[in-house]
């Protein structure tokens, strides 16, 4: 199981989900998609058959307003023949924060931006957001394989006050329900096969 996992890919229009693959506005690409996997993100592209450019510049930021050059691929790029494809690496994306990736498609312009959020979760195996808690919180955690776990919170003294069973690899919960202090929580698969137990603070 990787220590790095994805929470999400968002779309320019804040919408998550596990692939961001669209057709341009710019004729000259079919589609952009991106990924990520074990921390790392993955951008593939196709151009139209027909359609040339003169290099291809791919660019990150972490705000959507000021982005960087990340990578290069020089020459001709396109096919006059056929539907050109390409593909690039991120190898070193901004952790625990959005990506944002655009194309300059050499005379062509720039493609359209996608966004991809990266979680490190390498330390404790889960993150806690906001943490501390207050309001709609979540806990995020390694589920490669989508299996079903179920979700505990106790209070102090080890009453439970909150239960959840799902198969994604977060569980959302509403802090308000809670009072101020610090509770204990469990993730574990059905069977009391512990994978993960902390602690969390709630402060409305």
């Amino acid at each position: 199981m990787t220590r790095l996992r994805r929470f999400s890919l968002l779309l320019l229009l804040n919408v998550f989900s596990s692939q961001n693959t669209f057709a341009q506005f710019n004729s000259i690409l079919n589609s952009f998609s991106a990924s990520e996997n074990n921390g790392n993100v993955y951008l593939s592209w196709q151009i139209v058959a027909g359609s040339t450019c003169n290099g291809i510049k791919i660019y990150r930021s972490a705000n959507n307003i000021s982005f960087v050059q990340i990578g290069d691929i020089p020459g001709i790029c396109g096919n006059i023949s056929f539907a050109q494809d390409y593909d690039f690496t991120d190898f070193e994306p901004i952790k625990n924060a959005v990506n944002y990736y655009r194309l300059e498609l050499g005379n062509n312009g720039y493609s359209q931006v996608l966004a991809v959020e990266v979680i490190d979760i390498a330390k404790n195996g889960f993150q806690l957001r906001p943490n501390p808690a207050y309001g709609i919180s979540k806990i995020i955690f390694e589920n490669n394989n989508s299996l079903v776990h179920n979700f505990n919170i106790y209070n102090i003294l080890g009453k439970l006050v909150f239960s959840v069973t799902g198969k994604e690899d977060f569980f959302e919960y509403d802090s308000n329900a809670f009072q101020n202090g610090t509770y204990f929580f469990t993730i574990a698969l059905p069977g009391n096969d512990f994978i993960l137990s902390g602690k969390l603070m709630v402060v409305h």
